[in-house]
This record gives structure tokens, C-alpha cells and sequence, in this order.
């Protein structure tokens, strides 16, 4: 009998291999381990020498483009070279930041990154570190107010968040017609509600975003200095857009509500927010709902199974839609 070859959707690549393949490019200690360290929208391996510790990514094949990654880690390396505290990437003896893997579902990248100092806090930010990590937001902004790629990235706008995101949940839950009107109707709220706001398209107001600023994506020293990582969700957008992602996750994860004005606070100690930007904080935090919803619903059949997006699952995000949409909303209930 003979066996057929099965293509393959998402592989996971071995540690040795990793070390023998990719790591071999680096100028680091001879690695003592690489470990699969956390699978989610892409491969994160924890790297260990007699001294270091190193963050290896490898991406899920078709989640980034080339040009995407690129953009990424040479944003990273901007802020590293301006002093700012994130995880930020090593290059290869080739100069590259990137190298590719031919894995059995096609060609992914690895990227090596330095490890962030401490530990993420999770669910238990508390409203020291929640300020902090809002001053270093604010940092971030300021200093890419100059930055320049020569790699293109989508845009963190109307169009990619709220209707690539519906085009993506719709399929899921084609029997739903009323709840799919329902964020239908919401997408057009907000688009209306973005539109009387007359958000400038410049700096400060606008440019980059890390699009996914929260306790899980920075570690925190024992004196509570933050590290950022994990920029996979930057590109251009309205900075308020950023506040509005870290407030969402505060109530996704059902977080102490007193950690969000410090959040805040810390951000405006470094740059003052117009009326208007504070004014769009509640309706972006309504749009990075609806946004993560879109890319849980993006990584089904390889990351997420499909038994995951039950009718449970998708009355859940609807009912913290409404929480978050209506018009007596505020920020820091």
C-alpha cells in the first residue's frame, strides 16, 4: 500500500533544526536550547546560551508578507537606536534581519530578537505599571514622528480594520444574518463618528502605531521599567487608535478598571491629547473589538480550529460590542 503525501497547513519546526538552520547565522553563544515558548498567530521559540536569552519568531507562512516583516524589524531597530525600551532585532551575518525557512506548508521567516527584561504581568498590571507603559507609549510615538520605511505595511485605517475584519467574520456566521447587520450598523457608527471628529491625518496625531500595546506584550523589572515586544500589529494609524487597543484589552480580560486613567495619565505627562483624540479613545476601543474578532476569525483551520467559533463564542463578543458601543460608554467604568 502506498502513502499519499498530505500537505501540510501549519508545521512546527523543530528546536535543533532552528539552531542548526537559522541560529547558526547569528553572531550569539553556541544555544544551548530552542524551545517552542508560545504558538499563537506565529511561532515563538525561547533561545538560551550560558548567558543570553534570545527570542526567536518564526512567522506563520501567509500571515506577513516579506515586505511587512521587513517593516516591522526595521521599525524595532529604530527604536532601539533611539534608545527606546523594546525588544528590538538581531542581524544575521548576512546583514539581514530575516531568514528564510522552507517548512513543509512553503517558505516562512524567522526573525531573532533580544529578550525583554522581567516578566509580563498579564491580568495583574497594576496602575504604577499601567502609567508607565503609558508614558512609554507616548515616547514611541513622539519618536517615530521621523521615521521613514522603505517597506510598506496596510495602514491601520476605517478600511482595514472595521470592513476587512467583517469580510472575514461573515463566512463564519452566514446563518447570523441579524448579528451580522448588527456590525454591519456598528462599523458605519463609528466611521460616522470618526468622520464629525475630523481627526488630523498628520503628526502628532497620526503615524505609528505598535496596534497592540498591552501587559502581555511588555515585561516589567522588579522597579516596574517596561519593555515592549511584539510590534506584528504596527503600521500607520491614528495614535488614539493604540490607547483605544490597550482599553479594549483591559476589558477583554476583565482587568481592574483603576489601571486605565494612570494608562492615560502617564501618556498625557509625555504628549497631550486634543479634545477630539480623547473624545475618539471610546470609539477606537469599540473599533479594536470588532478588529480582533476579525483576526481570531482570520487564523481559523491552522491556528484557531474551527470548533472554537461556536454560537457562544460569537453572543460573547457581541454582548462586550454593546458594553463598549453605547452611548453612555465610558473609558474608565
Amino acid at each position: 500500500m502506498c502513502s499519499a503525501f498530505i500537505p501540510v497547513i501549519h508545521s512546527i519546526p523543530s528546536g535543533e533544526a532552528l539552531i542548526e538552520n537559522v541560529l547558526s547565522n547569528y553572531q550569539i553563544e553556541n544555544p544551548l536550547s530552542c524551545r517552542l515558548y508560545k504558538r499563537g498567530l506565529n511561532d515563538t521559540y525561547l533561545v538560551e546560551t550560558d548567558r543570553d536569552r534570545y527570542i526567536l519568531r518564526v512567522y506563520r507562512r501567509g500571515w506577513r508578507t516579506l515586505e511587512a516583516i521587513n517593516f516591522e524589524v526595521e521599525l524595532l531597530a529604530f527604536l532601539h537606536n533611539h534608545k527606546m525600551p523594546v525588544a528590538y532585532p538581531l542581524q544575521s551575518n548576512s546583514g539581514s534581519f530575516t531568514q528564510a525557512i522552507e517548512a513543509p506548508e512553503g517558505r516562512r521567516y524567522a526573525t531573532l530578537f533580544s529578550y525583554a527584561p522581567g516578566k509580563a504581568v498579564n491580568e495583574k498590571l497594576n496602575s504604577e505599571q499601567s502609567r508607565r507603559l503609558g508614558e512609554v507609549l507616548a515616547n514611541i510615538h513622539l519618536a517615530t514622528d521621523d521615521f521613514k520605511s522603505r517597506f510598506n505595511r496596510p495602514a491601520l485605517n476605517y478600511e482595514y480594520l472595521l470592513e476587512r475584519s467583517l469580510n472575514i467574520i461573515a463566512p463564519l456566521f452566514k446563518d447570523r444574518v441579524d448579528d451580522l447587520d448588527y456590525l454591519q450598523k456598528q462599523t458605519e457608527k463609528i466611521k460616522v463618528q470618526l468622520e464629525v471628529l475630523k481627526l488630523h491625518l498628520s503628526a502628532p496625531v497620526y503615524g505609528i502605531c505598535m496596534g497592540d500595546v498591552h501587559s502581555g506584550n511588555a515585561h516589567f523589572t522588579e522597579t516596574d521599567e517596561p519593555t515592549l515586544f511584539d510590534f506584528d500589529q504596527c503600521g500607520y494609524g491614528w495614535r488614539a487608535f493604540d490607547i483605544g487597543k490597550f482599553m479594549h484589552v483591559t476589558y477583554a480580560w476583565k482587568m481592574n478598571s483603576e489601571i486605565r486613567k494612570p494608562f492615560l495619565d502617564g501618556y498625557q505627562t509625555i504628549r497631550k491629547l486634543s479634545e477630539d483624540e480623547l473624545a475618539s479613545i471610546p470609539i477606537f476601543t469599540t473599533v479594536a473589538h470588532i478588529w480582533v474578532m476579525g483576526i481570531n476569525c482570520e487564523a481559523v483551520g491552522d491556528v484557531l480550529p474551527y470548533g472554537w467559533f461556536t454560537d457562544d463564542w460569537l453572543d460573547s463578543k457581541l454582548a462586550l460590542l454593546g458594553q463598549l458601543s453605547s452611548d453612555n460608554f465610558d473609558i474608565y467604568t
